[in-house]
């Protein structure tokens, strides 16, 4: 057990790479340099040289011990205790002045959302990609807590495809949800490219005012997924399925390729000469000279 990895070891940690990859692998690849390794003290392993604190020991099989309670990526805390097996530790080695890195597991955002939701979004929108659907970028957003996944669709190049919003759903849930990737985020939200979906605000904004309540929500109650979403039942936690859902923030003009209104706002509602005057009197009208004005 590697407490401290490298930093890009700890970016793959938390991707959903395929099978097949092999992650010691990808993390030279990241760098562009193979992972510095030392054989462990106790074993024939090999861990990261560069590692802050390493723990070597054995996993029982048939031994286990109460677990918890504790705080977990999505924020909740649940009362009581789970038998899980035990980690007997037979050697620890570490680094002069090591650093024990902690993950305060709980509300959003912390690092659970930050390193596991970048990992997850890279590894969505290559999916995406490669299956030819009209995406442009995807995103976890930490506030979120990894919950779901928020998908820009080029309306342009989805007009192209004269796919209709029910095709769109399917092919995006058939692409996501049948991988490691769709497995652990329980909704995907899709989006026009028009929004910025790294912007939580923008998100909230779009899910507001352009997802249909009765026409907007499709469910996939047999899609398999994480079981520890906390809004799952105890039915479907038990048959690792249920709790996904696709939510279409789409406009019907938006099949067409187009957007019947434009965004009320500062960049798009004003002459660009009006525009540049605000900002550059806008320390003169009190307000702070590096950003700040509206947008």
């Amino acid at each position: 057990m590697v407490l401290g990895a490298p930093p890009a070891a700890l970016a793959a940690a938390g991707m959903p790479l395929p099978a097949e990859v092999d992650e010691s692998g990808y993390v030279g690849a990241l760098t562009g340099s193979p992972v510095d390794v030392v054989r462990a003290e106790t074993n024939d392993l090999y861990v990261p040289a560069n590692s802050e604190i390493v723990l070597e020991g054995h996993i029982s099989p048939d031994e286990t011990a109460p677990e918890g309670p504790m705080g977990e990526y999505h924020g909740y805390s649940f009362s009581g205790s789970k038998p899980q097996p035990v980690f007997h530790v037979e050697a620890v080695t570490y680094r002069d002045r090591a650093i024990l890195p902690v993950c305060v597991a709980g509300t959003p955002p912390e690092e659970n959302h930050t390193i596991w939701g970048t990992m997850i979004s890279a590894a969505g929108l290559e999916l995406l990609r490669s299956s030819g659907l009209p995406v442009s970028m995807a995103w976890c957003s930490y506030e979120a807590a990894t919950c779901w996944i928020v998908v820009s669709v080029d309306i342009r190049r989805l007009a192209r495809t004269g796919m209709t919003e029910r095709q769109l759903v399917d092919a995006v849930a058939e692409v996501l949800f049948d991988s490691h990737t769709g497995w652990l985020v329980p909704k995907v939200l899709l989006v026009a490219d028009d929004i910025d979906i790294t912007d939580i605000d923008q998100v909230v904004w779009a899910m507001a005012t352009r997802s249909h309540p009765t026409t907007g929500r499709y469910a996939f109650p047999q899609a398999p997924g994480i079981p520890m979403v906390p809004y799952l039942t105890p039915e479907e936690v038990r048959a690792g399925r249920g709790g996904k859902e696709i939510v279409s923030c789409l406009l019907p003009e938006q099949f067409e390729g187009v957007t019947r209104a434009t965004t009320a706002s500062f960049d798009n509602s004003y002459p660009e000469e009006l525009r540049r005057r605000v900002v550059g009197d806008w320390a003169g009208y009190g307000f702070p000279e590096a950003g700040g004005f509206p947008r």
